[in-house]
C-alpha cells in the first residue's frame, strides 16, 4: 500500500506543476523585418522590408489617412524575395504624431501556380512512427490552416528531417511548455520551409525549447535534420504536427492534401497506422 500511496503523491505533484505552468507573457513572432516611413515634399514613402527567401503578402490600413481620405481603404502590396514593399501617398499636411499604421504580412504570393510533388516523410530514414492524429481529425484539425496536417507520435528529442529542399523563413524556439488546451496554441516552437520549386510551404510544429538545428534564412535540403520533437504549445502529448500549407487568397495560408514518396497520400493516413521511412 505504501508503495501505492509514493506513486499517487508523486503523479499528483507532477501532473500539479504541469497544470501551474503559465502562459507565456509575450507572443513570439518567426521572423523579423524592418519598416521605415519618411515624409517629404507632400509625400509620405512607406517601405517595409522582405528579408525571406519567398514573397510576402503586405497589407498596410491607418484609420488616420482613411479619415484624412488619403486612402480608400486598405492598402495592398507584394515584397518580394529579398526586397522592399515600397508605398508613396501624396499627403498635405500629415502630423505624423497621428499616424497609427496597421500591417500585416502573410507568406506567399496567392498568384503563383502550384506544382505539387511528392514530399519525403519528415522522419530519418530506417524510422518508424505510428499516426497520433490524421486528417480533419477532431481534436483540431478541423480548421481551414489544419484541416490536413498529419501528427507523427515521435518523442521528444527525436530528430525531425526536412520534407524538401527549400528556405527556412520562420523559427520559433523559445517557448519551453504546453498543455491540453486551446489557450497554448500561439505558443508552440516551429519551423517554416518554404519550397519554391513547388511553391509549397511546410511546417513542423511542437518542437522542444532551442529544438531548431536552423535558422530563418538558412536553405535546407531534403531528408535533412533540422530540428528535435517535443510538446510546446497546444498539444495533448509529445508528437510532431507535420503540415503543408499554400497561399490563400485575402487570407493567410491554408493546409491542402498532398503525398509522401512512394505515392503515399496524407488522406490515405490513419489513427494507429504505422508509417516507416
Amino acid at each position: 500500500m505504501k508503495f501505492y500511496k509514493v506513486i499517487s503523491l508523486l503523479l499528483f505533484f507532477f501532473f500539479s506543476l504541469y497544470d501551474a505552468q503559465e502562459l507565456p507573457k509575450v507572443k513570439l513572432n518567426q521572423f523579423r523585418n524592418s519598416y521605415k516611413q519618411d515624409y517629404r515634399n507632400d509625400t509620405l514613402y512607406l517601405k517595409i522590408e522582405n528579408p525571406l527567401a519567398c514573397p510576402l503578402r503586405i497589407k498596410i490600413f491607418s484609420d488616420y489617412l482613411k479619415n484624412k481620405n488619403l486612402i480608400d481603404d486598405t492598402l495592398k502590396v507584394i515584397a518580394y524575395e529579398n526586397s522592399f514593399a515600397e508605398i508613396k501617398i501624396f499627403a498635405k499636411d500629415i502630423d505624423l504624431k497621428k499616424l497609427e499604421l496597421k500591417i500585416n504580412q502573410a507568406f506567399g504570393d496567392d498568384r503563383k501556380i502550384i506544382k505539387q510533388n511528392n514530399l519525403a516523410l519528415p522522419f530519418p530514414k530506417g524510422k518508424t512512427y505510428q499516426i497520433m492524429q490524421s486528417n480533419k481529425g477532431s481534436f483540431n484539425h478541423n480548421d481551414d490552416y489544419s484541416r490536413y496536417a498529419v501528427d507523427f507520435d515521435m518523442k521528444t528529442g527525436d530528430t525531425i528531417t526536412s520534407a524538401d529542399d527549400g528556405f527556412v523563413v520562420g523559427v520559433i524556439k523559445d517557448y519551453e511548455y504546453g498543455g491540453n488546451d486551446r489557450k497554448w496554441r500561439d505558443f508552440a516552437n516551429y519551423i517554416t520551409i518554404y519550397h519554391p520549386q513547388s511553391g509549397l510551404f511546410t511546417q513542423y510544429v511542437h518542437l522542444k525549447k532551442d529544438g531548431s538545428f536552423v535558422k530563418v534564412g538558412d536553405a535546407v535540403k531534403r531528408n535533412q535534420p533540422i530540428g528535435l520533437s517535443g510538446a510546446t504549445g497546444f498539444a495533448s502529448g509529445e508528437h510532431l504536427h507535420f503540415n503543408v500549407l499554400i497561399p490563400e487568397k485575402g487570407k493567410t495560408l491554408k493546409s491542402v492534401p498532398f503525398s509522401f514518396e512512394n505515392d503515399l497520400s496524407s488522406q490515405s493516413l490513419k489513427k494507429n497506422m504505422k508509417v516507416t521511412n
